[in-house]
């Protein structure tokens, strides 16, 4: 009983240490290829890095998982994270922005292929905070009162646009718990029907959105795929979904996290090849939902237009219809008008009387 206590707790230990070498390793070749502003944004043939960001403003793309390899996967699913009597995948979450000309950010993206990628958590760490100190700045610069001593916190709001951008975190979801809290991988507070699993909670992606994630291990890269039962409000990840951040007096969203992702130039990483299989997670990522919003729009466009094409059809054939039948009833009625004026000669000429000179 001993040995074999002993071989569980040297197993455990290795499995935590084998855990945080993988974590270690997945994430080098981000952070070698991701700290472009490091080194003063090194010139790169073809690809024009951006100084100014005065005129942009920067808008969430996408999430994805990228899964964690290592030399001595099994061979049967190639998974290397041993738990519960199963292999289990290892994934890193990753997400991305586009930057956007307009502050609406619904055109005139600098260019749809190229997006800017980094992790989830820090992405979410500088968002949240700013999508919360932006609205409740817009709160107070652009309701009918303002703060008596006329503090905006150093935040400037564009009072046109940031109401609307504003509405569900000002007004949204009141039931449920606040998803911001869990920014961090921390124990799960219920664990359902499993009550000898401790479970982790963290951010994670699920079809392009953010949502909070049940994870077996404590650094939250194995996923469940389970729920977690308990009910969140979704306000603010939806906020920092849908928020066009002016990048004008925010370094920190827009330059700080430009110059610390990877560059995705469609599926190539604009530095670093290392980084090209992120890049295509990206790519394959967008162009998924950018096919799933497409079907959407054919699923409401397809019955109007084929509304359209059916009165249509029905409007020419009635057309048609009307113009052919009406020539008919013209060229019936010609022979009878001849005649009619015939008779009538005729019957002129037999009533004039027959006058004889002599």
């Amino acid at each position: 009983k001993e040995n074999s206590s002993s071989g569980c707790v040297k197993y455990s230990i290795s499995t935590m240490s084998s855990t945080i070498l993988l974590r270690t390793l997945a994430l080098s070749n981000f952070v070698s290829a991701a700290n472009i502003n490091s080194r003063g944004l090194e010139e790169v043939e073809g690809y024009q890095y951006i100084e100014d960001f005065s005129k942009y403003y920067a808008k969430y793309s996408t999430c994805f998982k990228v899964k964690i390899q290592e030399n001595n996967d099994d061979q049967v699913e190639g998974n290397s994270y041993f738990y519960n009597n199963k292999y289990h995948a290892q994934y890193n979450t990753y997400a991305a922005f586009n930057l956007c000309e307009d502050n609406t950010c619904t055109g005139g993206i600098s260019d749809d292929s190229i997006g800017y990628v980094t992790e989830l958590q820090n992405y979410l760490e500088i968002n949240v905070e700013f999508v919360q100190e932006y609205c409740n700045a817009c709160d107070q610069q652009c309701s009918n009162r303002r703060l008596e001593d006329n503090e905006d916190n150093g935040v400037v709001v564009d009072c046109d646009t940031c109401r609307d951008q504003c509405d569900l975190l000002s007004n949204g979801n009141s039931n449920g718990y606040d998803e911001a809290n869990y920014l961090e991988c921390q124990e799960a507070v219920d664990n359902g029907d499993d009550d000898d699993i401790q479970y982790y909670m963290a951010p994670a992606c699920e079809n392009g959105k953010l949502i909070i994630g049940l994870f077996y291990d404590d650094e939250c890269t194995v996923n469940s795929k389970k729920d977690s039962g308990i009910e969140f409000k979704y306000d603010t990840f939806s906020s920092v979904q849908a928020m066009c951040t002016p990048c004008d007096g925010n370094d920190e969203v827009c330059e700080g996290l430009y110059g610390e992702s990877v560059h995705c130039d469609g599926a190539t990483a604009v530095e670093n090849d290392e980084n090209n299989f992120m890049c295509k997670k990206y790519y394959n990522n967008v162009r998924v939902m950018t096919y799933a919003r497409r079907k959407k729009n054919l699923h409401f466009w397809g019955p109007v237009l084929t509304c359209v094409m059916i009165l249509f059809g029905c409007g020419f054939c009635s057309q048609s219809y009307y113009i052919r039948h009406r020539n008919k009833k013209n060229d019936k009625a010609e022979p009878l008008k001849d005649n009619e004026h015939g008779d009538s000669a005729a019957q002129n000429q037999s009533t004039t009387p027959e006058i004889k000179i002599t």
